[in-house]
This record gives structure tokens, C-alpha cells and sequence, in this order.
């Protein structure tokens, strides 16, 4: 009797054991890069993670190494912008929409203008949105850039960056459509809000195998305070790992 209510505990416990092992290989995990080159902000890479949960999101982060010298101390490029956030990834309309906010810091002197790397700096919201469905593909994006430290003698601003791809398939492998950005500087302390650049233009996005994708996107400065160029470009590509 008891050597069959130990087999009994026994099957019982390696049913449930096998069971968690199928759930927990049910939640995936994936990272990607995503490299990134602009007529203003130059090179920078970005890196993905995602989390799959057993809920109704996933847990999501980025990392964003700004290489640009100007982000950090002349001329040799150190005390450079980062940026990490973590959000929520959240699906809708039977994965068709995307919605992905997120919380993150700054580090470096991008935002404060100290001397040197300042931990913490600043806070980014940021808001990301996605639509595949049919003909239709949209990326859209927005992060707000908030200056936290105020030391005394340090001079801080605030920024904000948006973007958004409308785009209609032509086909399962090319994107046609439009690309629309914009940077300023909504808040500095001596001085008036700044228009970096706002950019217009049309854009081309290539579907590869294993989700990698390639956009170019180029076009006309329509507004800038800042003296930029009167033509932009962006390249991109998204290369999951």
C-alpha cells in the first residue's frame, strides 16, 4: 500500500513538474539591435530586450549608446549620453497594434551640461507604437527627456524627440511611405525653447527573413532653429539576435 501511494506522489510530482517546464518554455525571451545613423545625431546602436509574461504584457527594455561627441565632452567624446529604460509591451487587435511605453535615466552631461558624468541626470518617458496589418504598417515614436539634477552653476534643458513612419505594403518584403521627425529643446534656463530640426520625407522599409528590417528614409528640413542642414537622411536597420 505504501509503495503505491509513494508511486502515486512520485507520477504526480513529475506531472507537475513537466507541466511548469512546458509553461515556463512557453514564456520567450528575445533581444535585438537596432542601428541607427543620421544627418544630425550621427551613429547610435540600440539594444531590445523582451519578456514574455503569462499575462496580458510583456516586460520590456532598451539601451541607447548616443555616441555622437557633441552629446558629451569636446573633443574627446567621453562622459557620452546613455540611455535605459523599461516599459510595458502591450498587444491589441490580435497582435495587429503594439503599444509600448517605457520609464527610464539618462547618464552623462547631455541634459545637466556639468563637467563631467552625472548618474541619473534625467528621466525618459517614452511611448512606442506599432500597426502591421494589411496594407498598413506605422511606427511611431515620442520620448520627452527631463533634466532631474540641478547642482548649483549647472545649466540644464529639457528635450523632445518624435517620430513616426506611416507606410503601405506594396508587397510582403517592401514598405513605401512617409517619415516625419522632429528634436527641440523644450526648456533651457537661459534662453528661449529651441527647434532643432523638424524633417519631412519619404521613406522605404525592406522585410527580411528572421524579422530583420532595413528602412532609409530621407527628405526636407522644414523648420530649425538651430542652422541644420536643409536635407536629412536616416538609415536603420533592426536585426533581432
Amino acid at each position: 500500500m505504501k509503495k503505491n501511494i509513494l508511486a502515486i506522489i512520485v507520477c504526480l510530482l513529475m506531472m507537475y513538474a513537466s507541466n511548469a517546464q512546458e509553461k515556463e518554455e512557453q514564456n520567450k525571451t528575445t533581444f535585438a539591435t537596432k542601428i541607427i545613423h543620421n544627418s544630425v545625431a550621427g551613429f547610435y546602436p540600440i539594444f531590445f530586450g523582451n519578456f514574455e509574461t503569462n499575462k496580458n504584457f510583456d516586460i520590456t527594455f532598451y539601451t541607447i549608446f548616443w555616441t555622437n561627441p557633441s552629446f558629451g565632452n569636446l573633443p574627446s567624446g567621453s562622459d557620452l549620453l546613455l540611455e535605459t529604460s523599461v516599459g510595458l509591451g502591450f498587444k491589441f487587435l490580435n497582435k495587429s497594434l503594439y503599444v509600448n511605453p517605457s520609464f527610464g535615466f539618462t547618464s552623462g552631461k547631455f541634459s545637466s551640461n556639468s563637467t563631467g558624468t552625472k548618474i541619473g541626470e534625467g528621466i525618459v518617458p517614452s511611448l512606442y507604437v506599432n500597426y502591421q496589418k494589411g496594407l498598413i504598417d506605422f511606427e511611431g515614436y515620442i520620448s520627452y527627456y527631463k533634466s532631474i539634477r540641478e547642482d548649483d552653476g549647472i545649466l540644464t534643458k529639457d528635450y523632445l524627440l518624435n517620430w513616426m513612419a506611416p507606410g503601405v505594403s506594396v508587397s510582403r518584403r517592401v514598405v513605401l511611405g512617409a517619415f516625419y521627425e522632429s528634436f527641440g529643446i523644450t526648456r533651457q534656463e537661459e534662453g528661449d525653447p529651441l527647434l532643432v530640426y523638424q524633417w519631412l520625407g519619404g521613406s522605404i522599409k525592406l522585410k527580411f527573413d528572421k524579422g530583420i528590417a532595413f528602412r532609409i528614409s530621407a527628405g526636407a528640413t522644414l523648420n530649425t532653429d538651430a542652422g541644420t542642414s536643409d536635407e536629412f537622411y536616416k538609415v536603420s536597420a533592426f536585426i533581432p539576435l
